[in-house]
């Protein structure tokens, strides 16, 4: 099978075969593709749009990149151009984002469900669910054409670089396939998701994701966002030693409903996951026998300062500030492990489960980790269970884990990026 190249300084008329006649643009890969091929993106090079791989179950594709440098962005941004801001009046200026004269980065998309703005590198990510609530300076609401943004004069004025992180999922997952070595980074929705079989993504970077109001939802104004997100019915997916920081919710995240077979021989190991919301997460949704979570294992993964993360102060639950994430699990099996992994600094309680510590399941196995948790934290969030039913929840948990109390919540300094 072919093994294509592509760098910013290429063409999409090139053949593509070669270091010296490489591809430009992820739109051109995308149209190319048949199963099977390795696509190196050259490092230190940005590149903008969707990645759409080919299905490919038996024979898989392979992304990766080649040369020397950091690794190679897959952004969603757009980056809003000096002359493009209009004054909508009392303090409100507004952007068209089906205009691609106004704006540069992602011009192949089209989305203006905005997640966050990226404004000289500091992330603003007040959105608001219409403009008479845009009160305080980078406040933002879109409509379906424009985004709006409260500002005392021209945001062009104030900020050299204006960045917009739209609903736009970097990579979709497809069966078979390979990713290795890239960075996702720039989205108001996912960096991967999907439904997936056999699949390998490792050495990536999942940075400043999420954010976005989630339209599929039954509830408006519900904001969203995963590093990675292995949908309902997915198999023999391993992720290995990537790195996810500064994400609205979950980092890694096994999810979803209308499940027929649940999920299979998945693999979450020697990652590292700071300043999310949420580092590791299962929910499913269905009553079928035999479904569910079978043989999923999350081990020897380094997981800090959840909770700690930009999307914090704007999301309605704050409660769900934890490493371990539990929602609704009505399939019968949740054969998951939970081993040798290390959890540090989560801003409510390490772990998180919705209807209380009684009600995980048997088959969750929490075992041989390290947790550093404040003396004043409860390791569980109670949901009102009793005081006897947490203290038994937290006998057993130490008898099979390590917890360390300390006065260092808040006060331990903060990893940066």
């Amino acid at each position: 099978m072919s093994t294509y190249y592509v760098s910013a300084r290429g063409c999409d008329t090139n053949d593509g075969l070669t270091p010296n006649t490489p591809w430009k643009t992820i739109k051109k890969v995308n149209s190319m593709l048949k199963g099977g091929e390795t696509v190196m993106f050259n490092r230190g090079d940005t590149f903008f749009g969707q990645i759409l791989p080919p299905h490919s179950p038996s024979n898989p594709t392979t992304y990766t990149c080649y040369g020397e440098g950091a690794k190679p962005i897959i952004s969603q941004y757009k980056t809003a151009l000096p002359k493009a801001w209009e004054n909508y009046g009392q303090n409100i200026w507004r952007l068209d984002l089906l205009d691609t004269n106004k704006f540069s980065g992602n011009v192949t998309e089209l989305d203006t469900n905005v997640g966050f703005l990226k404004v000289d590198g500091g992330i603003k990510p007040v959105k608001r669910f219409s403009i008479d609530e845009l009160t305080d300076q980078w406040d933002f609401y879109n409509d379906e054409r424009y985004v709006y943004v409260r500002s005392h004069t021209d945001p062009a004025l104030l900020a050299a670089d204006i960045k917009l992180a739209c609903d736009i999922i970097c990579m979709r997952f497809a069966d078979g396939l390979i990713v290795d070595g890239l960075m996702f980074k720039g989205s108001g929705a996912h960096g991967i998701s999907g439904t997936v079989n056999n699949a390998i993504v490792r050495n990536c970077e999942f940075h400043e994701l999420g954010g976005s109001e989630l339209k599929t939802y039954f509830r408006p104004c519900v904001r969203y966002g995963n590093g990675l997100e292995c949908w309902t019915d997915s198999s023999d997916v391993l992720v290995e030693n990537c790195r996810f920081f500064g994400i609205y919710d979950v980092a890694i995240t096994m999810q979803g409903d209308q499940v027929t077979r649940g999920w299979v021989n998945m693999t979450f190991r020697g990652n590292v996951i700071w300043n999310c919301q949420q580092s590791f997460e299962i929910w499913s949704s269905g009553d079928k026998a035999g479904t569910g979570f079978q043989n999923c294992v999350f081990e020897n993964n380094v997981c800090i300062d959840s909770g700690y993360c930009w999307g914090y102060d704007v999301r309605p639950n704050k409660s769900v500030s934890c490493h371990l994430l539990m929602y609704s699990l009505s399939c019968p099996l949740c054969d998951v492990v939970v081993q040798n992994n290390t959890f540090y600094g989560a801003r409510v309680t390490p772990i998180f489960k919705s209807g209380g510590p009684d009600k995980i399941p048997a088959d969750y196995k929490i075992e041989g980790n390290t947790f550093l948790i404040d003396q004043a934290q409860d390791i569980i969030f109670r949901q009102d269970c009793s005081e006897d039913t947490y203290k038994d929840f937290y006998k057993r948990l130490s008898a099979t884990n390590k917890i360390i109390e300390s006065e260092f919540n808040n006060t331990y300094p903060k990893l940066e990026k």
